[in-house]
Order: C-alpha cells, then structure tokens, then sequence
C-alpha cells in the first residue's frame, strides 16, 4: 500500500511539471506574439507565473504603472491597470476587462488560447500569423 501511495505522489508531481512547462510556453509565445519578440515589461497577480516563466525575454514589475502587459488570474485589479493591455488566465476575466485582448485557459484538461480582434485592433496591437486561428470576433 504504501507503494501505491508514493507511485500515486510522484506521478502527480511529474503531470503538475509537465503542465507547468505547457503552460509556460503558450503564455511566452502569447506574449513574444503581442511584444513583437522584443523585452517586455510584465504584471501579473499569479505567483505561479513568476516561478515558471523564464525571465530571458519578461521583466516582471511590482504593478501596471511599470508594464507593458498585465497577465490576471484573480478578478480583483488594480486601477493602474486600466490603461494597459491584458491577457486574462480565467475566460470569464476577458469578459469582465474591457482592455483585455487575450486570454489562456484551461477547459476540459487541454489548453485554450484567444485573442479578441476587435480589442486588437483598438489597441492597435497587430499579432504573429501564427495566431491567426486564435482570433475571435466577439466572446463567447
């Protein structure tokens, strides 16, 4: 039995990595598609992102009035952060923001990435092609 229990714990330790290492590429590739491959400036509510997200291309700042980008998983935000561009980490968050252009998220185990075009092109933020599936006219 006590086997079992230690089988169970590590493997669930090796699919949380795993999910951490899917989840840190599609959120830099969003953001290296947003800040055109240059060093962006980044907030986030999420201690998680912090630790996984590799900082060769991010700088994380200690709030919006410092970011080029906000990524938000909590729906409490900040004031400063009105004015800039974000990218949500709960669907129902893109709904709630209006200067939300993005989101990533989980649904049903696999990993969901969209991108509003209307509130692309309002804050004239053009994206990589490779994107372009991602693209959605309105919300859900």
């Amino acid at each position: 039995m006590k086997y079992l229990v230690l089988l169970f714990f590590f493997s669930s330790l090796l699919v949380s990595s795993e999910t951490d290492k899917i989840e840190s590429k599609i959120i830099m590739s969003m953001i290296d598609a947003v800040s055109n491959h240059r060093v962006f400036s980044v907030y986030t509510n999420s201690q998680k992102l912090k630790e996984i997200l590799p900082a060769q291309k991010i700088v994380f700042v200690d709030d919006c009035s410092g970011a080029d980008l906000a990524i938000l998983e909590k729906s409490k935000i900040e004031k400063n952060c009105a004015n800039i561009s974000i990218i949500t980490l709960e669907y129902d968050l893109l709904k709630k923001y209006p200067n939300s252009i993005g989101s990533f998220f989980w649904q049903k185990g696999r990993p969901n990435i969209v991108f509003i075009k209307s509130r692309l092109k309002n804050q004239n933020i053009v994206i990589d092609s490779t994107f372009d599936e991602f693209i959605e006219e309105n919300i859900w």
